[in-house]
C-alpha cells in the first residue's frame, strides 16, 4: 500500500515536528498567502534535490527562497537600495525579487544562475516554522511540475501525498496566485518577470521609476532566471480555451463546446441557468476574488473529469495581468495538442 503523508493542523506540536523533518533534510507541504508550498532547507544539496525529485521539475526552473526577514536574507544575496525600499514597502507579502546571490545559495536553487530569488511570506504558519529554523526554505508550488498550484491541503494531498511525509493545513490560500516576481539584478532597470498580486504601478510608485517588460526568451530548454517564465505552465488534465475578456454568451452559443466542457466566467451571468456546467468566479466580478478563487476551481473541474474548459479572461488591469498569465499558459498545452 503506497505511503500517503498525514495533513496536520499548526498546532505548536506538529509545527515542533515539521520543523524537525526540515533539518532532517526532509520536504514539508506548507501554506503561504499565495499558493501552497513544497517546502525543504534552501543550503542543503539532498534537501533541494527531494524538492525537484518530488515535483518532477527541471533543473533549469529555479526556486524561490524564502526567509524570516530581510536581515536574515542579506549575507547570502548582494542587496541594493531598490531590494531594501521594496522590502520595506511589500515585506512580509507576495513580491519575489530576483538578485545577484552569494556563494552560500546552491547553485541547483538558482538554475546554475549568479542570481537568486528571494522572498519573505506573510503567512503565519510559514513564518512561525521559519522562527524554529536557522535556514531558508525553497519553496515551490506543491503540485506536480506544470499542474495548477494548489490552494488547499487537499489539492497538495492529491497529487502528492504519496511522495512526501507532512502537509500543513493552514486554510484556504489568501491570495490564489503566485507572487509577482521583479528583476533587480541591474537595479537601474526593474523589470517585471512574472505579475502577481502586487501590482507593476504599485512598484513602480516605490522605486520612483518605470519598469521594464520582461521579453520572454524563445528557449524553454534554457535555465529560466526566475520561476513560471515556461510557455507551458499552470496547465490542468482538461484542455483550456480562452475566451476574451467580455465573451459571457451561453455555452450553447461555443461550437466547440460539449458534454464535457465547463464554461468559466469572472462574474455570474444575467442569463444564468441551474446547468451544472456554468461557473464564474466572482459574484460581482470582483478581481482579487477572482484571482482567490481562479485554481480552485480548475482543481475541482479535474477532479469532476471535466475534458475542456472555455474560460473568460479578466481584464488586462492591475491583478487581471496577472490572472490572465496565468490562464495563458495553462493555455499553451494546447500548442502541442492541435
Amino acid at each position: 500500500m503506497a505511503h500517503i503523508s498525514k495533513t496536520l493542523e499548526a498546532s505548536s506540536s506538529n509545527l515542533d515536528h515539521c520543523a524537525q523533518l526540515l533539518r532532517d533534510g526532509d520536504v514539508v507541504g506548507m501554506p503561504t498567502e499565495t499558493v501552497y508550498g513544497l517546502a525543504g532547507n534552501a543550503l542543503n544539496l539532498s534537501s533541494v534535490r527531494k524538492i525537484f525529485e518530488v515535483k518532477g521539475r527541471p533543473l533549469i526552473d529555479p526556486l524561490i527562497v524564502h526567509f524570516i526577514n530581510l536581515q536574515a536574507a542579506e549575507p547570502h544575496i548582494k542587496s541594493n537600495d531598490s531590494v531594501r525600499r521594496l522590502a520595506e514597502a511589500f515585506w512580509p507579502g507576495p513580491l519575489t525579487m530576483v538578485v545577484p546571490k552569494k556563494e552560500s545559495i546552491p547553485d541547483i536553487v538558482s538554475a546554475g544562475l549568479p542570481s537568486v530569488a528571494i522572498r519573505v511570506p506573510r503567512h503565519p504558519v510559514f513564518r512561525q516554522i521559519l522562527e524554529r529554523i536557522d535556514f531558508p526554505l525553497a519553496a515551490p508550488s506543491a503540485n506536480p511540475f506544470g499542474y495548477v498550484s494548489p490552494t488547499l491541503a487537499k489539492h497538495v494531498q492529491q497529487t502528492l501525498g504519496s511522495r512526501i511525509q507532512a502537509v500543513l493545513d493552514g486554510g484556504p490560500s489568501e491570495l490564489g496566485l503566485e507572487s509577482t516576481i521583479i528583476d533587480l539584478r541591474n537595479p537601474e532597470q526593474p523589470a517585471i518577470l512574472r505579475h502577481g498580486p502586487i501590482t507593476e504601478s504599485q512598484i513602480s510608485e516605490v522605486l520612483q521609476m518605470q519598469l521594464i517588460r520582461h521579453t520572454r526568451s524563445p528557449d524553454d530548454q534554457a535555465a529560466q532566471s526566475a520561476p513560471g517564465l515556461l510557455t507551458k505552465h499552470y496547465s490542468p488534465k482538461a484542455k483550456v480555451r480562452l475566451l476574451p475578456h467580455g465573451d459571457t454568451r451561453p455555452l450553447s452559443e461555443h461550437t466547440e463546446s460539449d458534454a464535457k466542457t465547463a464554461l468559466v466566467l469572472n462574474q455570474k451571468p444575467i442569463w444564468h441557468t441551474t446547468e451544472h456546467s456554468i461557473f464564474w468566479l466572482s459574484e460581482s466580478g470582483d478581481l482579487s476574488e477572482i484571482a482567490h478563487n481562479l485554481f480552485e476551481l480548475i482543481q475541482r473541474l479535474d477532479q469532476q473529469e471535466v475534458q475542456q474548459i472555455l474560460i473568460e479572461q479578466a481584464p488586462e488591469q492591475g491583478i487581471g495581468q496577472a490572472i490572465n498569465d496565468r490562464l495563458r499558459r495553462a493555455a499553451a498545452k494546447l500548442e502541442a495538442i492541435d
